[in-house]
């Protein structure tokens, strides 16, 4: 039976990473830094994964899985098992990742020196597995040795990949009714019906024969397809359905007025996507964007809350995620102004909550030095930079209107 480490160990993970790796014969390692949930993976020989179908609903059952605390020495002991490491704990925590993945390679290069591994970061953004190599690479090369180097070089593989699944927050309570029956589903997951996991093909070190791992040579598409429409409408909806009070996203999208700027938004950012990346049609993009918006993001058994998608904000508003990304696009493909994906742009620098630390920071940033100057720094957009200025001063005049547009009372 092959092994997989796969760091993180939360929904992601074991909602839709893990299942895919059991289910193509693979033994799955979680690894994580929650020891109490380590030990009641340890504890378990299954969990279910919920399907929430709009229709009719499915569930699906995990084996072929153990546990490791991923700060502690015993996950040194699972690399020269494995042939495959996967991650999805965030892209903010690659780099804390990094030293233990660099030490597990070189048990692997002692043990197996022949062996082939490939490493795939299963985050959104553009280009995780290569900030994680990076990372690793700077820890592997310390006290390292001709043959560990010629091995790092030549027999492990980072491959980039999309990754495409909603995985709301799941209430054991939903299926048990008992204390003994809720301690029995802990571990179960919720997840949406649809899913895609495309892999870097030319980057992997040999081919591991994972259902439902897609394949592709131009990954770059596959992602920013992905990021620029997915990521896009959801943190669009959340930030809008924010500021109007609704809770859920599938409850926003209802929203006439939401889902018309969104729409919108979707539609000056396929745009621009179709005129860079032209192995995708207009009428198979025009398709993704319905199935996403009148499929995925409305089905109200996904009951994904607001706060949970609108959270860090200040990494949403970064130049090449996917709020500014689209709309820089829009410049750069010469599509026109971005009138929709701007007002998302507005609304995420209107976010507020409280116990978002992010989003507190953004609000304090605001107020001490002003929209303009915030938008810039979070955004990365310099003055001088035609396309920077053109796109801050449409944030600016959206910044200004969309409460008002919206019928949101003005803050004080």
């Amino acid at each position: 039976m092959p092994n997989a480490i796969h760091f993180g160990a939360g929904s992601i993970g074991r909602g839709f990473i893990g299942p895919l790796l059991a289910d193509s014969g693979y033994h799955v390692i979680f690894a994580d830094v929650n020891e109490e949930l380590i030990d009641s993976i340890n504890n378990a020989d299954r969990y279910t994964v919920h399907i929430l179908a709009r229709r009719k609903g499915s569930t699906e059952s995990v084996r072929n899985f153990s546990g490791v605390v991923s700060t502690s020495p015993d996950i040194l002991d699972e690399f020269p098992k494995a042939d495959l490491i996967t991650t999805s704990v965030g892209a903010q925590i690659l780099p804390k990742i990094a030293p233990t993945i660099a030490k597990g390679l070189k048990r692997v290069h002692s043990e197996r020196p022949h062996a082939l591994v490939d490493v795939i970061a299963c985050e959104n953004g553009v280009g995780a597995s290569e900030i994680l190599r990076k990372e690793v690479e700077k820890s592997y090369k310390e006290d390292v040795t001709p043959e560990q180097l010629k091995f790092f070089e030549e027999n492990i593989g980072f491959a980039n990949c999309s990754v495409d699944r909603i995985v709301p927050p799941f209430d054991p309570a939903s299926v048990a009714k008992t204390k003994e029956e809720k301690e029995e589903h802990k571990l179960d997951v919720g997840v949406e019906d649809f899913y895609e996991w495309v892999v870097d093909e030319d980057a992997l070190k040999k081919d591991h024969n994972v259902q439902g791992m897609k394949l592709a040579k131009d990954l770059l598409a596959y992602v920013e397809r992905k990021l620029f429409t997915l990521n896009t409408a959801h943190a669009t909806i959340s930030y809008l359905g924010y500021m109007k009070g609704y809770k859920t996203v599938n409850e926003a999208i209802d929203d006439k007025q939401i889902y018309k700027i969104v729409r919108g938004a979707l539609d000056e950012s396929g745009a621009a996507l179709l005129k860079k990346h032209t192995n995708f049609s207009e009428k198979d993009h025009k398709k993704y964007i319905d199935t996403i918006l009148d499929g995925r993001l409305k089905n109200p058994n996904v009951k994904d809350e607001i706060t949970r998608v609108c959270r860090a904000p200040k990494r949403k508003l970064g130049r090449s995620d996917r709020l500014i990304g689209p709309a820089m696009m829009d410049y750069e493909f010469g599509v026109g102004k971005p009138v929709n994906l701007v007002k998302g742009i507005a609304a995420a620098l209107w976010y507020d909550d409280g116990d978002d630390e992010d989003a507190v920071e953004v609000r304090k940033m605001v107020q001490k030095k002003g929209v303009e100057a915030t938008i810039r720094e979070l955004g990365d957009l310099h003055k001088g930079d035609e396309m920077a200025d053109k796109l801050v001063d449409n944030v600016l005049e959206a910044y200004g209107t969309l409460r008002r547009e919206l019928g949101v009372e003005l803050p004080n």
